[in-house]
């Protein structure tokens, strides 16, 4: 268990290796990707916190230590906090330019706690939010089980995402499942608005995907019952400051489009929300059918159409890859939209599939042989493929696209995904860390950008290495790919931005009960 004295601080000066600073914490019985956050602030990282168990405080409560660390990873400060033993865990802790919130859930109470502070970590506000369904709770026992396996991701239907300047967002299920609400809280943790999706014929749930200082936006689904396998997805925009619903769009279009959304941006220069999606030939299945390409909408905050353009593969995607072969046998889930200094718009695509599972198949068959219950894992199984860059002109005409082939991953699918299309399965698969994609980071400018990944290098007749694949824009607004490799003794290891022109790269060594913050130069 980790106490103050036993932290040990080592630096180390930058030479002929690639770390430029070191720290190493001993004593960390467990970690999980979700204990470090970034403090950004206009685009740059600006430093880090890091939250952790400490010793036990009494027999009822225990000592979780919240720390403080600059861009150069020297520790600024730390502060102690008591909470209940054996039944605390955080849920995720988000930076908002001023403000740092923490939400944590209390197993034994059932309630969920939100904390903020500071960025010298001086307490500004708390509530206690008793009003959680058996719903919340079971997400929340999900999420407990990822977080002690080291998942770097948990259940996006219940989390708080940072409003620029403004405060703190926290979505939740409303009943059963049947709905969703937001609430909206400032700095001191004090409600500003609610909103709800009210009383409904229809099951809803939302996915929040991006806050501005302006607005909120989000994904919403709809479906007409519990058992319901037909879902229905809109574009909802909310106004930050009151909560007012700006428009709900619904996602596969209108007359003769045929479309799926994989990714959302809000420009918040131009008061417009950009989406990104495929499209289909007209009578199939959106997330179903036979993607023909995918195309770029830019709406208005009014919810009018402002700009759209379709890329077909067989004809715009393969004439702007040149001589690279796309294989469109695969989804796209889009991680990032962002248009730079140049005008142009670059979006960060991975891609996957959803397979037969021979496990799955296996053990619903045994379960029908032997009379078994419970729940079966899904007949489906997700495979993560190569990462894609698309690149599109300020007149929406495809400037190139770019691949960057890494080895193909198998992943479990939660139970019931057979039941989705590919395009919900997709935003599950990101909210459970399954993806190799890990963040985006762009310059203050906004002339260069890096988008980092993991990746698994084998060469002939050796063991596979867990290498980071980093695409980078340069100040020539050339694209080029840059490979690191990870450590190959640890026992988990995490990936986060950090000040320019590095990586910040997490090791955990359990038998040691080591944690190692390096700080990597990388290729710019």
């Amino acid at each position: 268990m980790l106490n103050k004295q036993s932290l040990l601080v080592a630096l180390l000066l930058a030479g002929a290796t690639a770390f430029s600073q070191t720290q190493t914490l001993e004593g960390f019985s467990s970690i999980s990707g979700r204990s470090i956050t970034p403090i950004i602030n206009n685009n740059e990282v600006k430093g880090y916190t890091l939250f952790y168990k400490g010793d036990k405080a009494d027999r009822k409560n225990s000592n979780y230590g919240l720390s403080i660390f600059d861009e150069n990873l020297k520790k600024v400060k730390e502060i102690s906090l008591v909470k209940p033993k054996d039944n605390y865990m955080l849920v995720n802790n988000v930076f908002n330019d001023q403000a740092l919130g923490f939400m944590f859930y209390n197993f034994k109470e059932k309630a969920f706690e939100i904390e903020t502070y500071s960025n010298d970590l001086t307490k500004l506000g708390s509530k206690v939010i008793t009003d959680v369904t058996r719903r919340d709770n079971i997400l929340m026992q999900e999420s407990l089980k990822l977080n002690q396996d080291g998942n770097t991701s948990f259940s996006a239907s219940i989390n708080i995402l940072a409003v620029p300047g403004k405060g703190f967002v926290k979505n939740s299920i409303n009943g059963q499942g049947k709905g969703w609400k937001l609430e909206m809280f400032d700095n001191t943790v004090k409600t500003k608005w609610k909103i709800e999706s009210g009383d409904t014929k229809d099951y809803e749930s939302i996915i929040p995907m991006e806050a501005s200082e302006k607005y909120l936006l989000i994904s919403l689904f709809k479906r007409s019952g519990a058992m319901s396998t037909k879902f229905e997805s809109y574009l909802l925009l909310v106004d930050a400051d009151n909560g007012k619903k700006l428009f709900e769009l619904p996602v596969e279009g209108a007359g003769n489009e045929v479309l799926s959304i994989t990714g959302m941006t809000i420009d918040d220069q131009n008061d417009e929300i950009v989406t990104v999606g495929d499209y289909y030939a007209k009578g199939s299945k959106p997330g179903v059918g036979k993607s023909l390409g995918f195309y770029t909408k830019r709406f208005g905050i009014d919810g009018k159409e402002k700009s759209k353009k379709f890329y077909s593969w067989a004809v715009d995607v393969k004439k702007a890859a040149r001589n690279t072969v796309i294989d469109d046998s695969f989804n796209n889930f889009t991680h990032k939209i962002t248009r730079m200094e140049n005008g142009k718009t670059y979006i960060v695509v991975e891609q996957f599939k959803r397979n037969v599972s021979a496990m799955g198949v296996a053990s619903m068959a045994a379960a029908i042989a032997f009379g078994g219950g419970g729940s079966a894992p899904s007949l489906l199984k997700g495979v993560v493929g190569n990462m894609l860059l698309f690149v599109v002109n300020p007149d929406l005409s495809l400037d190139e696209v770019l691949q960057f082939t890494k080895r193909k991953t198998n992943v479990t699918l939660q139970s019931g995904s057979e039941l989705y299309g590919p395009g919900i399965t997709g935003h599950f698969m990101k909210s459970y860390g399954d993806f190799d994609y890990q963040f985006f980071a762009n310059s203050s400018n906004k002339k260069t950008f890096n988008a980092v990944y993991v990746n698994y290098d084998k060469e002939k007749g050796e063991k596979a290495k867990k290498v980071v694949g980093n695409i980078i824009l340069g100040e020539k607004q050339m694209v080029t790919i840059d490979q690191i490799d990870m450590p190959a003794k640890a026992s988990s290891a995490f990936l986060y931005p950090a000040k320019p022109g590095h990586i910040m790269m997490v090791d955990y060594l359990k038998k040691e009960k080591q944690l190692g913050m390096k700080l990597v130069k990388i290729n710019q």
